[in-house]
């Protein structure tokens, strides 16, 4: 539980720092590619004004001219309206198209050597001027500068992700010691009820033995049924919490619940409830004896416990995709949909579905729960109410 929290919040921390630094390194490549087409575009039109002046006095030869003294970063030229050139091969004919008609056109053209950004101004009513200059070295720098993002943003994850792993740990350590000292503390007490408890119910028996119709001593015993069984809940809880060195074996799954079903059917027809179990033979599954016995009691006793007299419970087992798949279904009164997603906590009670007079402690399901995923696998629930529930049991067979 803890290792899951601790990688919870690993990955939160992770998470979020690595959104933050996507966010902030894209901000950063956005505004650095906006200045340097920026420095780019102002360039252009530089030499775009230079061109026009010498227009305004020589004419077009002026322009041939200038052209050819031109800085070589920066290609000029000169299109008539119909497209022929006057100078140098145009630059692009779409954007010379589209000067002739708004006067200047800015944009970014495909080239043989490299993307170009191409400036077009109508100079005269039939002429078209092109200034043009190569955006490789902006795409280098740029490429330079996502490259310096994604490996400094990466390490930077790298290393928050190990700080944040060894400072989950450090925060969680008095957490887990004081869950652990709950766990033993509730396990030691656990314990030493069991004596008190027995002896009281011996006594109440005798009581009751004496006088027979005492009301008393008939609520002793039950009292101190549902006590002892409460005992129990809360030392199997305890176990499971510590429980890291159980030895797990290949398993027939059918024999376990078969064996596991016998001990409650004389419960069943002490409720008046017809119990059915249906197995499929060999399917073998890994894990520890007595914990799927105790899995099959709790949810068969839980089915028990809720279905009237003259109700059917049913346990079957067989494979289904690959897994071994154990479902316990009966007739019962059923739960409340707001509480199914519930049921599988610890103390929890639906109104109706889980009352106090049926004895229960609201601890034989989180059991469950926690049995099926130390085992690798998934429980479920589904219930209609007034018509009975259905838990659901997947475990992975045994290779």
């Amino acid at each position: 539980m803890f290792s899951k929290a601790r990688i919870r919040l690993t990955a939160w921390y992770a998470g979020v720092l690595a959104a933050f630094l996507v966010l902030l390194g894209a901000a950063v490549y956005l505004v650095e590619r906006h200045q340097l087409l920026s420095n780019v575009n102002h360039g252009l039109q530089v030499q775009a004004g230079r061109v026009e002046t010498a227009f305004a006095v020589g004419g077009l030869d002026r322009i041939i001219a200038l052209s050819d003294t031109a800085p070589s970063a920066y290609t000029v030229t000169v299109t008539d309206a119909t497209g022929e050139t006057s100078s140098r091969d145009v630059i692009n004919q779409d954007s010379a198209r589209a000067a002739l008609i708004s006067g200047s056109d800015m944009r970014t053209v495909s080239a043989p050597g490299g993307p170009l950004r191409v400036l077009s101004e109508r100079i005269s009513p039939t002429l078209v001027l092109q200034v043009s200059r190569s955006l490789e070295p902006e795409e280098e720098a740029l490429d330079h500068l996502l490259a310096v993002l994604l490996l400094g943003g990466g390490a930077a994850i790298v290393i928050a992700a190990i700080g944040g792993w060894f400072l989950a740990g450090k925060a969680l350590t008095p957490v887990q010691e004081a869950f652990e000292r709950q766990n033993v503390f509730v396990a030691d007490a656990s314990h030493e009820l069991r004596t008190p408890l027995a002896v009281i119910r011996a006594n109440a028996e005798f009581l009751q033995g004496r006088e027979p119709a005492s009301e008393e001593a008939s609520e002793i015993v039950s009292e101190t049924d549902r006590l002892s069984s409460l005992v129990d809940a809360l030392l199997a809880v305890a176990r499971g919490d510590r429980n890291g060195g159980v030895a797990y074996d290949d398993l027939d799954l059918g024999a376990v619940v078969e064996g596991s079903a016998v001990s409650m059917r004389s419960l069943a027809a002490e409720r008046g409830v017809a119990l059915d179990v249906s197995a499929a033979p060999e399917l073998r599954v890994r894990g520890s004896r007595e914990q799927l016995r105790q899995l099959v009691v709790i949810l068969v006793d839980n089915a028990l416990r809720y279905t009237g007299e003259g109700g059917h419970v049913a346990v079957d087992v067989a494979r289904r995709d690959g897994s071994a798949v154990m479902a316990v279904t009966d007739t019962g009164i059923g739960i409340p949909a707001d509480a199914l997603g519930h049921v599988f906590e610890r103390f929890y009670r639906a109104d109706g579905a889980r009352n106090r007079d049926s004895g229960g402690a609201g601890l034989g399901l989180a059991i469950a729960q926690k049995l099926v995923e130390e085992h690798g696998g998934r429980i479920a629930a589904e219930s209609t109410p007034g018509e009975g529930s259905t838990f659901t049991v997947t475990l992975p067979l045994a290779r």
